[in-house]
């Protein structure tokens, strides 16, 4: 009796190994893990180089997207200034990500504007603009908030008060993680590197 026992038990141990991969246990996700799984909305928009921008022509890619404006004065160059950690910590499987920053200010964020902008980051990085409808249906369709706050002392005249959150995109466009600002790039990037 002893000996099924030990055999039975060795079995299940076996079963572990190969179904955990070798004794490895499955990775677990450390940002916000969006469950079930869905597809990510439709983006349709302009990119800063005046060429059209669609998000469905992405697949096979992983898409980093984030809402924000070229006059942010924190949360979004922190953003932006995380994504050029997060890509070099990726290495090689940084070619396979997409960068996108869609702005929630197309008053002021014209193609061009965004250029400068982004390519004071990474010229690599995308900005999408297009007409403020199409842009508030598609920050609606993420969840995304966006409020323009009158401030006069300011240098801008007004600033935008906005979800400050990034979406990750995976290759086959459905929405898998969402971190918030000042998430540690070596925890996306990490992450990041189990959906590549």
């Amino acid at each position: 009796m002893r000996r099924v026992h030990a055999r039975l038990l060795v079995g299940v141990a076996l079963l572990a190994l190969v179904l955990t991969g070798c004794g490895g246990s499955a990775y677990s996700f450390q940002g916000g893990v969006l469950e079930p799984e869905s597809q990510a909305s439709p983006i349709e928009l302009t990119d800063q180089h005046g060429n059209p921008f669609s998000l469905a022509d992405q697949q096979g890619k992983i898409v980093f997207l984030y809402f924000g404006y070229t006059t942010c004065p924190d949360a979004c160059p922190t953003t932006l200034s995380d994504w050029i950690e997060v890509k070099r910590l990726l290495g090689d499987k940084a070619d396979r990500v997409e960068f996108v920053m869609v702005t929630v200010d197309p008053e002021r964020d014209t193609a061009d504007t965004l250029n400068q902008y982004l390519t004071f980051f990474d010229p690599e990085f995308i900005g999408l603009t297009g007409d403020p409808q199409t842009l508030a249906t598609i920050r609606q369709s993420y969840g995304v908030m966006a409020q323009r706050e009158a401030h006069p002392e300011s240098a801008t005249g007004y600033l935008i008060n906005h979800s400050t959150s990034f979406w990750v995109i995976d290759a086959k466009g459905n929405l898998r993680l969402t971190y918030g600002l000042g998430t540690d790039p070596e925890i996306v990037a990490e992450d990041v590197k189990h959906l590549t």
